[in-house]
């Protein structure tokens, strides 16, 4: 008996070891990334936690969904969405949603839809209140004008979404469960628990399963592709979209140095993508605003075989900007958001596709 016992406890340690030393690697506690920097970038102040962003390239306006995490934890806050034009020389982002939702907003992942007649809507994730809903919004111009709360208990932990129609979309639940034990299981054992939910217009159905860590989502222009960033899973997925029946199929996967972030898709259809590399890093900094998380944008160009290959364009200890989770553009104008700093960085890049 007791050399069973022995045997189980080295087996035990071994598997914890196995564990530990994966856990450590995705973390990225063995990577060295050598920084790269833009062009060119400028500091917008003015809003606090734009984890994610949306831009018009038509239009030339970006959208930014604002809202002061470390505050919120403390107590009521009130988040908003921000135009920032990209036009003006020098612009200062302005709260277009001030008097929207009076029972409060907490902005968090975001998506614009322009439909084949032009129309568009803004579709918005909120957290107010501890409760999660998807907040639509119809935009004139700069002007957004609340039309439609969509609720529903497919709804555990909604991170982003997608519109793929003027009331439909997609929406990636970053964890299986709400809260509890089972939730802290998830992240240190990077179970597959989380899921892709739509919504027609009128009912939700669940769309992908059995990912680790959802979050980003974006489609391409076209509608026939669908891209999701797998976090836990240092994956983007690539799905082939049936628009008639919003059903998936995988067609690639990615493999990316970083838990995966929010997604933005180019003019040429590929794909800009926020990465956090070290995520000790970032949970320090999650506790402390001292303490910086690094800021790392990849570029994933199409292979021409329909998937991607990922290439560093931007990479910053924290200094300049730290905890980036989106960065879009539109030609070579780039913003990159973070997910608790009071800043945007609006920047040239030189060598956009």
């Amino acid at each position: 008996m007791g050399r069973i016992l022995g045997l189980a406890f080295v087996a035990l340690l071994i598997t914890f070891g196995v564990w530990l030393y994966y856990f450590l690697q995705a973390a990225g506690v063995f990577q060295d990334i050598k920084p790269r920097a833009l062009e060119a970038c400028r500091t917008v102040s003015g809003v606090v936690g734009v984890e994610d962003l949306a831009i018009d390239t038509e239009l030339g306006v970006a959208y930014l969904a604002g809202y002061d995490r470390r505050a919120g934890a403390r107590g009521t806050v009130r988040g908003a969405v921000w135009v920032y034009d990209l036009n003006a020389p020098d612009a200062a982002p302005i709260d277009m949603t001030a008097s929207a939702l009076p029972d409060g907003f907490a902005p968090h992942g975001i998506s614009l839809y322009r439909g084949a007649d032009g129309k568009r809507t803004l579709f918005v994730i909120n957290h107010a209140g501890g409760k999660h809903s998807i907040e639509l919004f119809d935009v004139a111009g700069a002007t957004l004008t609340h039309r439609r709360t969509v609720t529903g208990a497919a709804l555990v932990a909604p991170n982003d979404l997608v519109g793929v129609g003027a009331d439909a979309f997609y929406v990636s639940n970053d964890h299986g469960n709400p809260t509890g034990w089972m939730r802290t299981a998830e992240d240190y054992l990077r179970l597959k628990l989380s899921t892709v939910q739509y919504f027609d217009g009128n009912a939700f159905s669940t769309a992908l399963e059995n990912i680790g860590g959802a979050n980003g989502i974006n489609v391409s222009a076209d509608g026939r592709s669908l891209y999701l960033s797998a976090a836990s899973e240092l994956t983007v997925y690539v799905y082939d979209r049936d628009p008639a029946t919003a059903a998936l199929k995988q067609r690639a996967a990615v493999a990316v140095p970083g838990f995966a972030d929010n997604i933005d898709v180019l003019a040429n259809g590929d794909l800009l993508l926020g990465v956090h590399t070290k995520i000790f890093d970032l949970l320090a900094h999650v506790g402390d605003a001292a303490k910086r998380s690094p800021s790392h944008i990849l570029h994933l160009r199409a292979d021409g075989k329909g998937s991607f290959a990922p290439e560093t364009i931007y990479y910053n200890d924290g200094a300049e900007l730290s905890g980036a989770s989106v960065a879009a553009a539109s030609g070579k104008r780039l913003l990159i958001g973070p997910i608790f700093e009071a800043k945007v960085l609006d920047c040239t890049w030189a060598s956009a596709p």
